[in-house]
């Protein structure tokens, strides 16, 4: 893959960020709507915002088409690390391509709890749950990038490495962010339901300078490649300004 084509695939991870929240507020779930709703509230909210949160499952769910292009290119630069036994980029590469899913099938769950409000309340309650505990609580996708990418890192022992140590330890720590997701089925309310700090605003905010720290040091990686002039065969100078 040539490198201007990396470069511009990276900015797939700022995009993702933009049109993933830009769909939860335009649904009007910034901040997220408690976990502890009764089924009518629920239901009126469906009812009176059919429109507005069709469009924000329509932006949730288009998200993932640069959430895969983002994996694809940390990919590219694990095989760098780790050559012909690629273990590392297949399970970071995994880890993202069901991570597509998890954020899909959340988005048409929305859809079909606004596709026909005037259904049975107690159906659209489990529609609009099912997909808050499906978008909120499924981080393991994530988990599993983020300790592959750690894992590739640490193990560079190359005299000039992909990515600086401290990204390894840095993924660790996201890692470790993104854990109290799961616990969301216990809770309504306070910190671990699905609106709550733990639960959706500590993994948020990791997952926002998640991306923004990969963007960084992707584009730094990249450029360490294009210097080493080991980019890919066919790729001519002119290929080699930034993005």
């Amino acid at each position: 893959m040539s490198v201007t084509l990396q470069r511009w695939c990276t900015w797939s991870g700022p995009l993702f960020i933009g049109v993933f929240f830009g769909g939860i507020l335009i649904a009007g779930w910034l901040p997220p709507v408690s976990a502890n709703l009764s089924t009518d509230a629920v239901a009126s909210m469906y009812g009176e915002n059919a429109d507005s949160i069709r469009m924000g499952a329509l932006l949730i769910g288009a998200s993932s088409f640069a959430q895969g292009v983002w994996a694809a290119v940390m990919s590219c630069q694990l095989r760098r690390i780790e050559g012909d036994r690629p273990l590392f980029t297949y399970m970071q590469l995994a880890g993202g391509a069901v991570g597509i899913f998890v954020v899909i099938f959340p988005a048409f769950l929305f859809a079909v709890a606004a596709f026909t409000p005037s259904r049975d309340p107690q159906i659209t309650k489990a529609f609009h749950d099912l997909g808050w505990l499906a978008l909120v609580g499924v981080g393991w996708p994530a988990i599993l990038q983020a300790l592959a990418v750690a894992a590739a890192t640490l193990t560079d022992r190359s005299e000039r490495p992909v990515f600086p140590r401290w990204f390894g330890w840095f993924n660790i720590w996201t890692a470790l962010a993104f854990l109290p997701g799961p616990f969301l089925i216990f809770f309504h309310t306070g910190a671990f339901a699905w609106h709550g700090a733990a639960v959706f605003w500590l993994p948020a905010t990791a997952f926002g300078v998640w991306f923004a720290v990969w963007f960084v040091v992707l584009r730094r990686a990249i450029a360490q490649e294009a210097r080493d002039g080991t980019v890919a065969e066919g790729t001519t100078p002119d290929s080699l300004v930034t993005a």
